[in-house]
């Protein structure tokens, strides 16, 4: 009698106490729960809201449940819940409590789930060839299960069998068409295959069809820059942005989209919000300080790029190291230059030989003359004098500005002829140091007609200076070759322009006899005249007095007499 009164007493200490615990039936649908969810006693004090019960409580109730009914209405509750633990743990990567949830439920019953999260596992343990089978097992058992569909794509893709990649997320698709993640991956297929507006296609497909879809304007984005839509990619961008404020990647694609747009200050503020939270990444220091030298900060762009080589080796960095010291400390940068990494010796060295070469200042012609002598008052110890300079330009909002010794930082949409000869004269003041000649000429541009495109003019104008002062001629194509890489970082469109001026035919009668009103098109107007080797003449009968005074100037650099044939 003693002996059997203990095995009860055992039998007791192991089963424990249920309470059931009445839900809404509304609430019992939404969180896909029994209307009498089994509790364990002891776990009722974990319950603080019917709207948010742990999933261990769920589990431990229902698994106490099932072991004492076998009731098929809470097999079903504890199969999902047990796919639920699956999925929480597989968020973490812990992929033993995984596994041993996705047992648990096979134990019980081996659907087509089973076979979908051990494929999971298996893809998180990048053993691809157990998972494919996995999930082509699950799809045997569940053909319209749009999740197998995705995950068998997304092996096929990594594995770059984008054909049958792409058929498995059309199927995904087909199935579930609110389901627009196999949409991007399709693109994903196609940007990869280097089918770059196919893929823009699916990225815009998903975009329009769920504005809030942020990996989608993402995506978009890194096509449309790749297809050099720039406008397009600027939109994808702030768009995923909007949506995600942390999206890293999209940040930094925005800054690359911005400055080919020429919205570098736009992109300087991108830059500085990026590095407040990455404050150690190398490669986002060194495009900073790029972006900071296109803008005339060089002295703040060769901080941020001594930060970025302490954290980092890579030659470009150390490339650029030497190339932003150039423009602080001409000294140091050549010494820097002659130990760049080997990749980059050849580049190094040749712009060695050239600033070794430089004989400078270069010979205004009579139409700058006065502009010259009146900018070279502003300059002290090869540094221009803004706040003196703006006393020398016309009055207006931002040369009050500068004279109060305001910069102002921002984007204007300014792209006017008038200020060519200015900048003209600005570089030829500069000329003793063609450093120096950069340096002043972008500070002026900033300070008094700050555009991307006044900027990206400014620097083919000083190119082309330095071009036929070493040539002692103009030769467009390789003028166009040395210099249209540098100017796509500053202005994409005016680049490609002005990388299409020798496919052009025109006629020098046309631009003899036309006024330009804009800065690009002036440039543009004086590459073509210089390229078929004018006279004299010819120059003096153009109607435009800047293109006049541009082509002139040149001549003078070139070695050809113009003021005596005036």
């Amino acid at each position: 009698m003693e002996e059997s009164v203990s095995k009860l007493r055992r039998r007791w200490i192991k089963i424990k106490a249920i309470v059931y615990l009445p839900l809404r039936p509304e609430k019992a649908k939404q969180l896909n729960l029994p209307l009498k969810l089994p509790v364990l006693a002891e776990d009722l004090a974990l319950i603080t809201d019917q709207d948010r019960i742990p999933l261990d409580v769920i589990v431990r109730g229902l698994e106490a449940e099932f072991s004492v009914s076998k009731d098929p209405y809470y097999q079903s509750y504890l199969i999902y819940f047990y796919y639920e633990k699956v999925k929480s743990a597989l968020n973490v990567d812990d992929l033993e409590t995984a596994n041993d949830y996705v047992e648990r439920a096979g134990k019980i019953e081996k659907d087509y789930r089973y076979d979908f999260f051990k494929g999971l596992i298996y893809v998180k343990k990048q053993e691809y060839e157990l998972a494919e089978i996995c999930l082509r097992s699950c799809i045997s058992r569940n053909p319209n299960f749009p999740l197998a569909h995705y995950e068998l794509g997304n092996i096929l893709r990594a594995r770059k069998e984008f054909e049958d990649a792409i058929e498995e997320y059309q199927k995904a698709f087909e199935i579930d068409q609110e389901f627009l993640l196999p949409v991007v991956r399709i693109g994903d297929c196609y940007l990869e295959m280097g089918e770059v507006r196919i893929a823009c296609d699916f990225y815009q497909v998903a975009a329009q069809r769920d504005p809030n879809f942020h990996l989608a304007h993402a995506r978009l984005g890194v096509a449309c820059n790749m297809l050099q839509k720039y406008d397009r990619a600027e939109r994808a961008f702030k768009r995923a942005l909007e949506l995600n404020s942390e999206d890293f990647e999209s940040a930094l694609n925005l800054t690359h989209t911005l400055s080919r747009l020429g919205k570098h200050f736009e992109a300087l503020q991108v830059f500085k919000k990026l590095l407040e939270k990455n404050p150690e990444d190398p490669v986002l220091l060194n495009e900073y300080a790029l972006c900071l030298r296109r803008l005339g900060f060089y002295e703040e762009a060769k901080v941020q790029i001594d930060r970025a080589s302490q954290l980092s080796n890579e030659a470009f960095i150390l490339y650029n190291r030497a190339l932003l010291t150039l423009f602080v400390n001409e000294r140091e940068g050549i010494e820097l230059l002659e130990k760049v990494p080997e990749q980059f010796q050849s580049r190094a060295f040749e712009l060695i030989d050239y600033l070794k070469s430089w004989t400078g200042p270069l010979v205004a012609s009579r139409c700058t003359e006065e502009l010259v002598f009146k900018i070279k008052k502003c300059i002290v110890q090869g540094e221009l004098d803004l706040q003196r300079l703006s006393f020398v330009l016309p009055q207006n909002e931002r040369t009050n500005l500068v004279r109060e010794g305001f910069l102002p930082m921002q984007d204007e949409q300014i792209d006017d002829a008038s200020w060519m000869r200015f900048l003209l004269a600005v570089a030829i003041s500069s000329s003793k140091d063609p450093i120096q000649m950069e340096k002043n000429v972008t500070k002026a541009v900033v300070a008094f007609c700050s555009s991307g495109i006044m900027l990206a003019v400014a620097i083919a104008l000083i190119r082309l200076l330095m071009h036929v002062k070493v040539h002692e001629e103009f030769d467009l194509e390789s003028y166009v070759n040395d210099t249209v890489f540098d100017l796509q970082e500053y202005h994409w469109e005016f680049a490609r322009k002005v990388s299409h001026t020798d496919d052009e035919t025109f006629s020098l009668d046309e631009i003899e006899g036309k006024i330009f009103t804009s800065a690009s098109e002036l440039f543009l107007a004086l590459l073509k005249v210089l390229s078929v080797n004018p006279t004299m003449e010819e120059v003096n009968a153009m109607r435009d007095e800047n293109l006049k005074c541009l082509c002139k100037n040149v001549l003078e650099v070139m070695g050809c007499t113009t003021d005596n044939r005036s």
